[in-house]
């Protein structure tokens, strides 16, 4: 098949690293694959300035492209176009199936001619966001698409809005090359770890206020935290909660393989890909009900808690916390066993026959 993939601006952001792994195992498996990005906005003449001022020479009305998950994926196709939206029919090439992964590039998509390929609609979240306009993200939802949720929450969500019970539902998958962790024991005293967002949705006032609760409850509970961006003076992170800003892929390991529980407390989630990967590193996940928590976190490898509840939270840190060694060993053994349940490969399989479906192959 000839396959193209519709990005937003092509970041580090989790949903274009999805991409990227499906894209490369379509490439592999012979699909001719593109992918389609826009750029940021253009440098202002503001911005080149304080560029200047720092050594540096862009000039304003250049567009940038930084880092991305694309730029390693050699076997793909790969267009940065000269503007930020939207994608037309002359910047898309003729294929069998276009892919849109984010509510605007679905805008974008159901506005090209049937000559770019049947219309599919990977759908990484369910996009009804206080600072996105609700209206455009719920007709793209109502747009006779095939439909790929990533969770089935995601696909609950559209099925309730629309009244649709087509979507297919391919969960993402672990790179268990990259998060893996040997037999460990358990520390004593504890130590806890969360990903660091200031988004609302993402839920990181509850997990700092539930950290809190427990180390009121026990002082010598340490955690740990990784973030893209430095905290916000909204959500500030007590002295005692070790930070790590935008760490190396490879060293997102060593984070997980510390910890004795890992927190997941989005409000509002597409997947949740933390949950896997500190499962994989053999770390049991305390998670609300969002995204992909209900589909894989059970009372064998972890805890679901009710939304806005801290206080639920830091009782199973304390649970954990009052856990014999062989207690959390079979928490965590089983945590890593139900994780490698889900490689990236087994996901890309499901992937690539539901494109197969949209074309009618």
């Amino acid at each position: 098949m000839k396959i193209t993939f519709l990005l937003p601006y092509a970041g580090m952001a989790g949903g274009i690293r999805v991409v990227a792994i499906y894209a490369v195992f379509l490439a592999e498996h012979g699909h001719e694959v593109n992918v389609v990005s826009v750029s940021q906005k253009a440098i202002s003449f503001k911005e080149a300035v304080k560029g200047l001022v720092k050594g540096k020479t862009t000039m304003p009305g250049k567009q940038r492209q930084g880092s991305s998950h694309i730029t390693n994926a050699n076997s793909i196709q790969w267009t940065i176009l000269e503007h930020n939206g939207p994608i037309k029919d002359k910047d898309v090439p003729d294929a069998d199936v276009v892919i849109a992964t984010w509510w605007k590039t679905a805008e974008w998509m159901n506005e090209l001619s049937v000559a770019k390929g049947e219309k599919v609609y990977f759908c990484q979240h369910y996009e009804n966001h206080e600072y996105f306009p609700n209206d455009r993200v719920e007709a793209t939802y109502h747009h006779p698409f095939l439909q790929i949720c990533v969770s089935e929450w995601v696909k609950n969500k559209i099925q309730k809005l629309t009244g649709n019970c087509t979507q297919e539902v391919v969960m993402n998958g672990v790179d268990s090359s990259q998060f893996i962790s040997q037999e460990r024991e358990m520390n004593n005293p504890i130590k806890v770890g969360f990903m660091y967002s200031p988004a609302h949705w993402k839920g990181t006032d509850i997990l700092i206020k539930a950290l809190q609760i427990a180390k009121k409850l026990d002082p010598k509970i340490s955690a740990i935290c990784f973030g893209a961006n430095h905290p916000s003076k909204n959500l500030k992170i007590p002295h005692w909660i070790e930070f790590n800003k935008d760490p190396k892929q490879e060293l997102i390991k060593d984070i997980y393989s510390q910890c004795d529980a890992w927190l997941f407390g989005s409000r509002s989630e597409g997947f949740g890909l933390p949950i896997l990967e500190a499962m994989a590193c053999r770390t049991p996940v305390i998670a609300t009900p969002a995204g992909a928590a209900t589909d894989i976190i059970n009372k064998k490898n972890g805890f679901l808690v009710p939304h806005e509840n801290p206080q639920a939270i830091a009782e199973k840190i304390m649970e954990i916390s009052k856990m014999s060694q062989q207690q959390w060993k079979l928490l965590s053994d089983e945590a890593q066993s139900d994780a490698m349940k889900n490689d990236w490969n087994s996901a890309a399989c499901a992937f690539e026959e539901a494109l197969y479906k949209a074309v009618g192959s």
